[in-house]
């Protein structure tokens, strides 16, 4: 402990006999690590930002479609009561019909999209009811003319999110149904809003499948694919066994005539894309990490140059070349750590700032850290080396020539 002692005293001795030498020094190990400690809280703000926003956005369910060029089977509603009886810990199922036409209320005609479900078609989006309620399996059942809008759209629809118990008239393909408003869901999140900017306008209608297909002349028993809506944490085994209970039904197994696809699926696929652009953001930050490495080599030359004779001395009297070498590399150690450490409150700093401003949430781990801190006395040791090994490797009489 006494010679790591002398180490470390010695290292301080020449931070602070080289203040201004010093502080350039440091400055690109400052910014290289405060690039790293920002890129990364910006990562994980932008991850859980765009995960947090595409849960708002759509909910757990997954899509088991059947292809009709490898068989004449279409599922049916039969197909529908079968797998929510086997899987009785989802949510339900549902057919998904949809038309773009017009919708007619108090304050005029606009245009619209319908989609069309069972009572499970409530989970489709993230934004649940908050006025009124969802239409019932026995609405359904009954082919009653009901819907659900968002509240966005009730107030450009009928000047007032009071409107439950009014109605609405639905126009599609020259066909008029008049249904009647049982809910609203809530406003839509701030990626919705962002992705629909400049768009043209279109009101958000749903209803019974029944009365939907009924009044608009859809195949109501000819159903190309199934919405499965489950907790994310079981949605892809649900629906591969939703997927399997179906070949079954349809005598279909070996012929690849029925696919499964789930959200979860998409998540994780956008997890992966956002690794990719948070890896890329970090590999730029790191460059700017290995380009201050370059400087305190440099610098570290420089001081061997200049503390020949000393180590000429020191070698003379009997000092070894591993401590020679340890000496130097200590020194480079705690000119870069002292950096990292600057660095990391820098960089803590400036992952608040540009994170609140952008919107998302600060997420700064431990890990990211300590490992800021542990890479930037690698990277002390790394390019230290050099300069260390060549003070080391200095014979005493060259040295005291000079």
């Amino acid at each position: 402990m006494g010679q790591f002692g002398e180490y470390f005293k010695s290292a301080i001795k020449q931070i602070i006999g080289n203040g201004y030498r010093t502080l350039m020094t440091m400055l690109g190990i400052v910014i290289g690590i405060a690039a790293v400690i920002a890129v990364v809280a910006l990562g994980n703000g932008m991850t859980e930002f765009v995960q947090s926003q595409l849960n708002g956005i759509t909910g757990n369910y997954g899509i088991i479609s059947i292809n009709t060029k490898k068989t004449s089977d279409f599922f049916t509603t039969e197909d529908m009561k079968i797998v929510e009886d086997e899987l009785p810990d989802i949510k339900g199922v549902s057919p998904e019909f949809s038309g773009y036409g017009k919708v007619k209320a108090k304050k005029g005609t606009f245009e619209a999209n319908v989609s069309a479900g069972t009572e499970a078609f409530e989970y489709a989006l993230g934004n649940g009811i908050v006025k009124g309620s969802y239409f019932t399996r026995q609405q359904v059942e009954g082919g009653q003319r009901v819907c659900v809008m968002l509240i966005d759209d009730a107030i450009k629809l009928f000047g007032t999110d009071e409107c439950i118990g009014n109605e609405i008239e639905i126009t599609l393909w020259g066909k008029t149904a008049t249904y009647t408003v049982v809910g609203l869901r809530d406003h839509m999140n701030e990626m919705y809003t962002f992705l629909m900017e400049g768009q043209d306008y279109y009101a958000q209608i749903e209803a019974p499948y029944t009365a939907f297909c009924a009044d608009f002349d859809y195949e109501a028993d000819k159903l190309y694919s199934l919405v499965l809506f489950a907790d994310q944490g079981i949605l892809n085994d649900r629906v591969t066994e939703a997927k399997n209970i179906l070949m079954n039904t349809h005598g279909l197994r070996g012929t690849n005539a029925i696919s499964g696809y789930s959200m979860a699926d998409f998540s994780k696929q956008l997890d992966q894309i956002l690794g990719y652009a948070s890896s890329f953001l970090l590999l730029v930050s790191v460059i700017s990490l290995v380009v201050g490495g370059i400087g305190v080599m440099n610098i570290m030359l420089v001081s061997v140059t200049e503390r020949t004779r000393e180590i000429g001395i020191r070698k003379s009297i009997g000092a070894k070349t591993a401590a020679i070498m340890s000496q130097f590399l200590f020194e480079a150690s705690i000119l870069t750590f002292l950096g990292g450490i600057v660095g990391i409150i820098l960089g803590i700093i400036l992952a608040h700032i540009i994170c609140t401003a952008i919107g998302f949430n600060v997420i700064i781990t431990p890990s990211s850290v300590l490992g800021a801190a542990f890479f930037s006395i690698l990277v002390g040791l790394f390019f230290g080396l050099y300069p260390a090994r060549k003070a080391a490797k200095m014979k005493p009489i060259d040295a005291l020539r000079l």
